[in-house]
């Protein structure tokens, strides 16, 4: 369910959303109170919110939710750069967020991690984007082909173009880059990228 008060942005979220494999735009709200008449109805998987001046209080928002529907994920996009804190919104109970910058490869990345586990239920609460890089040791931890979509994302890549330079399909780079994030503890391409720095496999441009 995406929640935002702008027509605008959620016409544009739902049609770009909507022919993405494993994901379907149940409902769209434009607050909070709206969201939650309409969850207790569909019972959504995961709550899109986005940012924005008709949400003053994020964390208000985010905590209500999450009160209300505790087996629902809450995703948060938006955020502009320490308004609110990623850490905030996570004590608040997101499970994962992502600034305004973030692409679609970013959010869908995001929505299939936030799909909730078939044995057991549980939804993973993915780290702040305020996470450290890990340090080269990590590097060992990753695969020979990891390494190589790691250091094509970083070069600005998309998931088509890495696909077709590796030989593999795009739902494989898609789970390569789950994998990566998980990893590695950080979420996002651009988090990514600093991780493929800090490792050595790119350098920064100057």
């Amino acid at each position: 369910m995406l929640i935002d008060d702008h027509p605008v942005v959620l016409a544009g979220l739902k049609s770009f959303l909507k022919e993405a494999k494993g994901v379907e735009v149940i409902a769209t709200a434009a607050n909070a109170e709206e969201a939650s008449r309409r969850a207790e109805h569909l019972r959504p998987d995961v709550f899109l919110v986005m940012l924005s001046c008709g949400i003053p209080n994020p964390e208000e928002v985010v905590r209500g939710l999450k009160v209300s529907f505790p087996d629902v994920a809450v995703m948060v996009m938006g955020l502009d750069p320490g308004h609110p804190s990623p850490k905030s919104v996570s004590a608040a109970g997101a499970n994962a967020f992502l600034d305004k910058t973030a692409g679609k490869d970013d959010v869908l990345a995001t929505l299939n991690q936030l799909r909730a586990d078939e044995d057991t239920g549980a939804r993973r609460v993915l780290a702040p984007k305020e996470s450290v890089p890990p340090p080269s040791s990590t590097r060992g931890s990753l695969s020979r082909r990891e390494l190589q979509v790691l250091t094509l994302i970083a070069e600005g890549y998309t998931n088509k173009q890495i696909a077709d330079d590796l030989g593999i399909s795009v739902r494989t780079v898609e789970t390569h880059r789950e994998r990566l994030m998980r990893k590695l503890n950080v979420q996002g391409t651009a988090a990514l990228t600093k991780a493929a720095i800090a490792l050595g496999l790119v350098t920064t441009k100057s």
